[in-house]
């Protein structure tokens, strides 16, 4: 009953390996905005130069986003494919908050940057300790039996074979 339960929650491997990729790609995605954006280019233009450049799943969304541009559609709608991924929803909530309030962007992309690239490793952090707290049931179920046989049993031997003397 609950083997179906838990087959539906996992996450499929290819929609996981996807996941992987655009959250380990979303810091530089900002630094890479960034510093386009500081080199004077328009943001159409950066968000072309850093999909050619990061290639992989964030390069997918960041020309969706440029299509957008080019079809005329407003900052929300152009910038919806990046605000529907969470690992790259800062990037787009930073420069939508940019173009509504007119607030320097460079300086803000890079902010988000840093702030997704601690995220990231608090994250790579957390999945590291985990492996030990993993590996502690199958070790234990490796050596629990080789104690008992090596350890307990010949004691318990000897105990009897002594008692029965």
């Amino acid at each position: 009953v609950t083997g179906p339960r838990v087959l539906r929650r996992l996450e499929p491997g290819a929609s996981r390996r996807r996941r992987v990729q655009i959250e380990a790609s979303a810091a530089m995605v900002a630094d890479l905005l960034a510093a386009c954006l500081a080199s004077g280019a328009s943001t159409p233009a950066a968000t072309a130069a850093t999909a050619a450049a990061i290639g992989g799943p964030s390069a997918g969304l960041l020309n969706q986003c440029v299509a957008q541009f080019e079809l005329g559609a407003d900052y929300r709608r152009a910038w919806a494919p990046l605000m529907a991924e969470p690992a790259l929803a800062p990037i787009a909530r930073a420069i939508l908050r940019s173009a509504e309030t007119g607030s320097p962007l460079t300086s803000t992309l890079l902010r988000v940057g840093d702030d997704l690239r601690s995220t990231r490793k608090a994250q790579l952090d957390q999945a590291a300790k985990a492996v030990g707290v993993k590996a502690v049931g199958p070790l234990g179920l490796c050596f629990l039996p080789a104690f008992m046989l090596l350890g307990v049993v010949p004691l318990i031997a000897s105990l009897i074979t002594s008692g029965l003397q």
